[in-house]
């Protein structure tokens, strides 16, 4: 099949929901050949990919891939964390002019987030990039990775949030990652990442690399369930709502789409420069989160404060950004974001009894 569906998507043509589930089925059953699935994936990518072939694509990878037992009231916040094309570089640390990296913003969002008591099932994987992705920082922060689904529900309904390792899911992708890394420009796989978490979340806030994708993800978020959910693209930080400039913000609420833009001055936030969010390798972005969840005022908080906000807003636990962001500063300032990462850290090394990773020791845990 993938050979002709290569010859359709040559010709401009849209592939229908069949064809993109068999082309699909061939690359993540190993049937398709290195060389069938790079000229695809260029082939999609040069046509445009459909809401509908994502929507079909991420329903293979789905139906095949882990289910995890949740009860439905978590929010999902997975970003692109397998972004190793030298197009766009790692999502979790966007590039800017000269090299710039932000930090994982939406790590530290997650946290403050559940300490606000908004349960948080996320996807993470390691980042085959020098830099750091999901993974590595929170590894690094002390918290063990290596759960099974079993612990992960447990760890979910006790803590409140559960962090899901991409070897856990198990999806069939193994061979596909060698591939787009050599590919070296954003593919399909690039749009799935974020819409295989196995949480089974009815709500998302999902950040995406370019502002024309905001409405079309949208879409493909309905068709896959999900009842609401935010889909943003900042100026500068890309799949994070933004301080240094505008977002981009696609709003669907049981079918109904619309979008807008936001600045950081509407809610009082002055504008940062790129620089001032900036990151680096896993221990120093894991060094920026403590300190966030400890107090430390500044740009890297009030950017993780903003993306808590929207969280809060669509959830329904706040009425608006403004008191999102109230609720955000509350659960750090109050100690509950910092208290839910401890809480996490000792979860899983309970489980499993030994440490791996970057450890914080727990002087440097309470102190500050």
């Amino acid at each position: 099949m993938i050979k002709e569906a290569i010859g359709k998507l040559v010709l401009k043509k849209d592939l229908t929901e069949k064809e993109m589930e068999e082309v699909v089925e061939e690359i993540i059953t190993k049937k398709a050949s290195t060389p069938e699935i790079a000229s695809f994936l260029t082939a999609l990518r040069m046509k445009g990919e459909t809401s509908e072939e994502i929507t079909s694509s991420a329903k293979v990878l789905k139906k095949g891939g882990l289910k995890l037992n949740l009860g439905g009231d978590s929010v999902c916040l997975d970003r692109e964390e397998i972004t190793v094309e030298r197009e766009t570089i790692l999502s979790t640390t966007k590039g800017f002019s000269g090299g710039t990296t932000i930090f994982n913003v939406s790590t530290a969002t997650a946290l403050v987030v559940s300490g606000g008591g908004q349960k948080i099932a996320k996807y993470v994987r390691k980042s085959l990039h020098p830099l750091c992705g999901c993974a590595d920082v929170i590894e690094a922060l002390g918290v063990n990775l290596d759960m099974t689904s079993t612990q992960l529900e447990r760890c979910y309904k006790e803590v409140g949030i559960c962090f899901i390792h991409e070897p856990l899911v198990h999806n069939g992708l193994e061979n596909v990652i060698s591939i787009r890394k050599k590919m070296g420009i954003r593919t399909l796989f690039n749009l799935l990442d974020p819409l295989i978490n196995p949480g089974g979340a009815k709500i998302q806030v999902l950040g995406v690399y370019d502002p024309n994708l905001t409405e079309k993800m949208a879409k493909v978020l309905m068709n896959l369930g999900v009842e609401k959910g935010l889909v943003i693209y900042g100026r500068d930080t890309l799949d994070e709502i933004s301080i240094t400039g505008e977002t981009k913000v696609t709003e669907f609420r049981k079918g109904d789409i619309r979008t807008y833009f936001i600045t950081p001055e509407e809610f009082g936030i002055k504008r940062a420069e790129p620089g001032e969010i900036r990151g680096g390798t896993k221990k120093e972005n894991a060094e920026i989160v403590l300190n966030i969840l400890k107090g430390e005022p500044g740009a890297r908080r009030e950017i993780v404060t903003l993306n808590a906000a929207s969280v809060f807003m669509i959830s329904g636990k706040a009425k608006d950004f403004h008191e999102g962001i109230e609720m955000a500063n509350q659960s750090i300032d109050s100690g509950k974001a910092l208290e839910t990462l401890k809480r996490v850290i000792q979860f899983t090394h309970s489980e499993k009894r030994f440490l791996r990773g970057i450890d914080f020791t727990s002087a440097e845990m309470s102190s500050g």
